[in-house]
């Protein structure tokens, strides 16, 4: 039986900028590499690898091993099966931080 996350796990997950930029990523790759997702933002492997396990264990990205490489995947079907929308709350927020400038 798969995993049923908390809503409590999934906007804890969502509630910091750092992971939103990931998810950001994942969506515009569809699949993206561990090593090429760190080379994108300007934090030690340890904190990346922190906001991924947040992700992860709250049922928002998808990861799998190939040798020695780590790939990330948006968990959209589950997402959706919730209701939420992570394509457009990632879109909105690019919309709001594009406002600021």
């Amino acid at each position: 039986m798969p995993r049923i996350y908390t809503s409590s796990e999934i906007f804890k997950a969502l509630s910091d900028n750092t992971r939103i930029d990931i998810i950001s990523h994942v969506i515009a790759e569809k699949e993206i590499a561990c090593q090429e997702l760190m080379k994108r933002f300007p934090l030690s492997q340890p904190t990346m690898s922190h906001h991924f396990n947040k992700l992860v264990n709250a049922g928002i990205l998808n990861n799998r091993k190939d040798g020695v490489l780590w790939f990330y995947t948006l968990n959209d079907k589950y997402l959706q099966s919730l209701g939420i929308n992570i394509k457009k709350i990632i879109a909105k927020e690019k919309m709001l931080k594009g406002g600021e400038n």
